[in-house]
């Protein structure tokens, strides 16, 4: 019997979506050409979007076989001389409705969520020169993104009447370019796009003149940031028009919420906009003149990742001293096998820094150590009973303390102006850690001369 099934199969629903286009799907082992796509009704405020796909039975049969994640690429035109590339990557598709071509089992109308979307618009018609520039909108605001973002026209005009001034504060970055948190308010039309919600913040960059550049530029603003804040801000939107002819956007999808900086906990600077402004410029460059910034960007992960396990804290934080012993050592990359106390100390012949009043990474003669805490963790060391928690608890706080030291040294900031001095800390009630660290001295040793705990 003939097949009737129309060769594409387009729902009426899609017709709110607006424009379908034409363009190529991928995975590791598969390539679809000319798969016609439609995305979700798409805005900088979205936190999910979907693609939708209308394939042909031949294509569906192809698609069924493949393995996912798929990437995109598409191509339509807007207007008159104005075209719009769309990629997307990490496609994983949900199948719609089922349809039987003879033995096989295919389905059409395919759907899948999207993890992030980059689109260039590109018009052919001669326009003015304009300056080169973008905003890059923040999912979340961290503490030294409130402290030095300029703020909009209806707090200026509040400042002004009130005869109070509130500098604005820029950063250099490459190629001459300048960066600078800003609030933005409600329909502010900011580099023409106006969809932001109230009281929003974003970095805007004037003068740059390659996107993938200033994009790098602004990943190392934001993970200073959070580092400072002690709380971490991510970009989810971004629009950088490149030339007079050329206008690049990137969405990030579905990155939820971040914790938040517990109550009571002060950030890693001190509440001053000028020590934090320097703070950004000092440390930018010490960041941007290292090959090993990803280096740093997981050290700063591993301080900010706060909904683990205790145990799996205190594995996470020594492996983070590592990474930044290696960011601020760059000779030593190339010996990453190394143990990490001789990292340690090559670190310590190279920088000058004070951790005597902190509980001891790796000397063991007071005590036991952290990194000796840490292998018995890793080893399978079970830690059950209430005053053992308490101890972990002060251990992992002092190991915080100890990586946010080094950070800041290796970026070359004064520890003296950080919450982590020492006359910072005097008070803090773990900062008396040599209690707890008797008491997990006798627990391991009494675990030691009884042998190897089994666990399950």
């Amino acid at each position: 019997m003939e097949n009737k099934r129309p060769e594409i199969v387009v729902p009426e629903q899609a017709a709110k979506r607006g424009r379908i286009l034409r363009g190529e799907l991928r995975s590791a082992d598969t390539r679809i050409l000319g798969v016609l796509a439609q995305f979700s009704k798409i805005a900088p405020s979205n936190k999910k979007a979907k693609i939708f796909f209308y394939p042909t039975l031949e294509q569906a049969k192809t698609l069924q076989l493949a393995r996912p994640p798929f990437s995109f690429e598409g191509t339509v035109m807007l207007r008159d001389r104005v075209q719009a590339h769309y990629r997307a990557t990490e496609i994983w598709p949900k199948y719609g409705s089922e349809i039987s071509s003879y033995e096989i089992l295919c389905f059409t109308q395919c759907s899948g969520r999207l993890a992030d979307l980059r689109v260039t618009i590109a018009s052919q018609a001669k326009r003015e020169k304009s300056t080169s520039g973008g905003a890059w909108f923040l999912a979340n605001e961290c503490f030294l993104v409130q402290l030095l973002a300029t703020p909009d026209e209806d707090y200026s005009r509040q400042l002004k009447e009130l005869k109070l001034a509130r500098p604005v504060h820029r950063f250099q970055i490459s190629d001459g370019a300048t960066a600078e948190f800003a609030r933005i308010a409600s329909q502010h039309s900011f580099k023409a796009n106006k969809k932001i919600r109230n009281r929003d913040y974003a970095i805007q960059v004037d003068g740059a003149k390659d996107a993938a550049t200033a994009e790098k530029d602004i990943e190392c603003l934001l993970i200073l940031a959070s580092l400072a804040s002690r709380e971490r801000s991510e970009f989810w939107f971004r629009s950088v028009q490149e030339s007079p002819q050329m206008r690049s956007e990137v969405w990030r999808f579905g990155m939820g919420e971040f914790s938040k900086r517990p109550d009571g906990e002060e950030p890693l600077l001190v509440r001053d906009s000028e020590h934090c402004s320097k703070f950004l410029s000092v440390a930018y460059k010490a960041y941007m003149s290292s090959s090993n910034g990803l280096l740093l960007d997981s050290a700063v992960y591993a301080l900010l990742s706060r909904d683990l396990a205790l145990e799996t804290r205190i594995v996470n934080l020594v492996s983070g001293v590592q990474r930044a012993l290696l960011f601020a050592l760059p000779k030593s990359n190339k010996q990453a096998w190394q143990k990490i106390e001789p990292l340690y100390r090559k670190f310590e012949r190279r920088y000058v820094i004070d951790l005597s009043d902190l509980w001891p990474l790796f000397d063991g003669r007071s005590g036991v150590s952290l990194y000796a805490i840490r292998n018995a963790l890793v080893h399978g060391g079970v830690f059950t009973d209430n005053k053992d928690f308490i101890a972990l608890s002060v251990a992992a706080e002092n190991l915080k303390w100890i990586l946010e030291r080094i950070l800041l040294v290796a970026l070359g900031w004064d520890i003296e102006l950080s919450s982590v001095s020492p006359k910072k800390l005097l008070w803090n009630t773990a900062h008396n850690w040599k209690e707890e660290q008797r008491h997990l001295a006798i627990l391991l040793r009494s675990r030691k001369t009884k042998g190897p705990t089994n666990t399950p």
